[in-house]
């Protein structure tokens, strides 16, 4: 879930079985706030007002922990204190919903016209059945959560954790379709091994270990070292893209993991020039495989001629 562009009023959700009314709370699995689908349904609401016979659908925020749920956050992306969870009703469907909400009633006060209080329908689960598995039942979208729904989840229910944050940032989704496929991400920061979509759903529910070894879900990973590849290649005009491409940080790692260690991948991809990219695209301007390995070649056989240089010059 990205944080809106702006701040978001506070609405009233009210449980139509009980009457109780509560804020609403939001969680790992809420998708990332598709801001133009909030302004779509707000501008139906104008004209034709809520939907009263379409309920949102939550759950009472202090049985989050039932679920493995250890974090809530309000309608701005405040974390909510555990202790004050009770306030809150986490909502399972309905989100975009609930955002067009707050602007409808901000729309309504402007107008001088009464607020309306969103109606819900508390959950209830199947013997076993998990949130997960009920949320990939309900989906609008009828397609169970991908490895990226997964990570933009645990990258919010660990927000300290900054290779999850960096993950986020540059996975590859319908707002961001140049990014990184996760397996690319892992070639960049673990250079071999990496997150898989049983690690983030981990995550999700607040783990920090997995298995009977207690071994730490997040180890074996070089931030710094994926961080400044990502500024090399950014450096050599190469685009984000194209820095995607699992050859190109395959010709790095094979670099990195010669003797020469990260220090020459590092010098070698410093020394590519606009040229040497150039020489690396095909008649479509893409980056093409088989030219780039070639090409790094030819940029690791010109630094080895330079140390021969300083050497003889050295003399």
């Amino acid at each position: 879930m990205e944080n809106p562009e702006k701040k978001f009023s506070d609405v009233s959700i009210k449980v139509e079985a009980t009457g109780e009314t509560r804020k609403p709370a939001f969680a790992f699995f809420n998708r990332d706030v598709n801001l133009k689908h909030v302004d779509l349904i707000f501008e139906k609401m104008k004209a034709k007002g809520y939907r009263e016979s379409a309920p949102i659908q939550v759950i009472k925020g202090e049985e989050a922990n039932k679920f493995g749920i250890v974090k809530l956050f309000d309608l701005n992306e405040k974390l909510i204190p555990e202790n004050e969870f009770n306030q809150f009703n986490l909502v399972v469907e309905g989100q975009h919903r609930t955002y067009a909400v707050s602007k409808y009633n901000d729309w309504l006060k402007s107008e001088s016209k009464a607020q309306i209080e969103i109606p819900a329908v508390e959950v209830q689960f199947k013997n076993g059945e998990s949130l997960v598995e009920y949320l990939n039942e309900i989906n609008i979208t009828l397609k169970e959560w991908t490895k990226e729904d997964f990570l933009k989840g645990a990258a919010n229910v660990n927000p300290e954790v900054q290779l999850l944050q960096k993950y986020k940032e540059l996975i590859k989704t319908e707002s961001n379709p140049s990014g990184f496929s996760l397996s690319t991400l892992n070639l960049i920061y673990f250079n071999s091994g990496g997150l898989n979509k049983n690690d983030l759903v981990l995550l999700c529910y607040g783990f920090k270990t997995k298995g009977k070894g207690n071994k730490e879900i997040i180890s074996g990973h070089d931030l710094e070292t994926g961080n400044r590849f990502i500024d090399i290649c950014k450096k050599a005009s190469l685009r984000e893209s194209e820095i995607a491409k699992r050859y190109l940080i395959s010709e790095f790692n094979d670099l990195r993991n010669s003797s020469g260690g990260k220090e020459l991948a590092f010098k070698v991809f410093t020394l590519i020039t606009p040229d040497d990219v150039h020489a690396m695209l095909n008649k479509h301007e893409h980056l093409d495989e088989e030219k780039v390995i070639f090409q790094i070649k030819v940029v690791l056989e010109r630094y080895q001629a330079s140390l021969i240089n300083e050497k003889e010059d050295a003399k």
